[in-house]
């Protein structure tokens, strides 16, 4: 088909949908809606994994994790659990391709300043916690060795505690009561924002792990925290750092050759990773799901095309008989099929932008506007119409033109 004939096609193919404006629009209604549902859920899918990896940014990166693990007894597992010490974290230190060691304890609460109040994630642990927490300061200093060696009464705050418990005031050098033990506020942390399950990383408030064992917990096993944070110092280096503590633990804690591991050693990149991969799986998930609704406009679309050939059997007999291709005539329903599921996947693209966009200033979240919603429309647009129109076009071709002149 030359340039003049392509034309000649397209402005017939739309002089057809104009003559029947009302099964048109209604046609093109049930792409619209297609579309738009999927751009939506796709936004949706990105909001989600983006939010999922805002969430795992504060965390650092390379990180295993020791734990206390159920303890045996009598060959049964489960009754009760064992206990992480400092000397394990320790030994950890020391090892190969081990860049930072943070023993960890930590719980919550109310810590007060004045007639202002707070409920606060307790850190408790050693100037590494910087490190494998992936915390930077605000303002102030950090929790340096020295005030762990001197079992220093300072805490670094986030800024949820900073802003609702000092408000508009200075936090640096204020007082900041923990369990009625006075604390002088040393530094604020860079803002995270939430965290893995909605928690507010930002109501952190981190002092030394001596200081913690000697004013603040109470009567507590000597010595026990609740677990270690060790980085890598490389994610090349993950599984030999894991066999080398396994190896470590194992001949500090004085475990027979043939006893189970009495400590829990878990990679936290592979969790992460599960967890952003759970996000993708979501957002293929809704995609598809909204998808079912391009199936039924592409039925839409055929049925339409299929009851315009009936309608139109004798101009198609009138044309063949005067000798237009069949080349012609398929190629006008295909683009009278295919101009429809444009101008719906254009309209539902829009649409489905606009109200996603309003929905994330609603809940206040940023949607994403992706090329890959732009690919899906103009995708949709040619495949269902090509898809759509494809077997009505073929029965217009096959049309005998003496039968489709005699057709009342």
């Amino acid at each position: 088909m030359n340039l003049a004939m392509i034309s000649a096609v397209f402005r017939e193919s739309w002089i057809s949908i104009k003559a029947n404006k009302l099964r048109s629009f209604l046609t093109t209604l049930g792409i619209i809606i297609g579309v738009c549902a999927v751009v939506i859920m796709v936004a949706a899918g990105q909001t989600v994994q983006g939010m999922i990896n805002e969430a795992l940014s504060g965390i650092g990166s390379n990180l295993l994790l020791v734990q206390p693990e159920y303890a045996t007894t009598a060959g049964v597992r489960g009754s009760g659990m064992t206990i992480i010490k400092t000397g394990d974290a320790d030994v950890i230190r020391g090892l190969r391709y081990v860049k930072a060691v943070a023993p960890m304890v930590t719980g919550t609460q109310q810590v007060v300043s004045g007639e202002r109040n707070y409920v606060a994630n307790i850190s408790a642990s050693t100037p590494d916690y910087m490190q494998t927490g992936n915390w930077e300061m605000e303002k102030g200093e950090a929790i340096s060795d020295r005030d762990v060696r001197s079992a220093a009464a300072v805490v670094v705050v986030g800024a949820t505690i900073a802003r609702e418990i000092f408000g508009e005031a200075e936090a640096i050098g204020a007082v900041l009561r923990v369990r009625n033990v006075p604390f002088t506020v040393k530094g604020v942390f860079k803002a995270k924002g939430q965290g893995i399950g909605g928690v507010d990383q930002d109501a952190a408030v981190f002092m030394p792990i001596t200081t913690y064992r000697r004013r603040v917990r109470g009567a507590w096993i000597a010595n026990q925290i609740n677990y270690i944070m060790v980085q890598v110092d490389d994610q090349r280096n993950i599984e030999s750092a894991k066999s080398l503590i396994e190896v470590a633990l194992r001949e500090h804690r004085r475990l027979k050759p043939s006893a189970d591991n009495d400590f829990r050693l878990m990679d936290m990149t592979e969790m992460l990773d599960t967890i952003r991969n759970v996000g993708l799986y979501l957002s293929i998930l809704l995609a598809s799901i909204a998808s079912i609704s391009l199936v039924v406009g592409s039925i839409g679309i055929m049925n339409m095309m299929l009851v315009s050939v009936t309608e139109r059997t004798r101009e198609i007999g009138t044309r063949k008989a005067i000798g237009a291709p069949n080349g012609a005539i398929m190629g006008q329903f295909l683009l009278e099929a295919i101009l429809i599921s444009f101008i719906g996947s254009m309209v539902g693209m829009f649409l489905g932008i606009g109200l996603s966009q309003a929905a994330g200033a609603m809940f206040d979240k940023d949607v994403p506007i992706s090329a890959l919603t732009i690919v899906i429309s103009f995708s949709v647009a040619v495949v269902v119409g090509i898809a759509s129109g494809l077997f009505p076009a073929i029965k217009a071709t096959k049309l005998d033109p003496i039968e489709s002149l005699r057709y009342q």
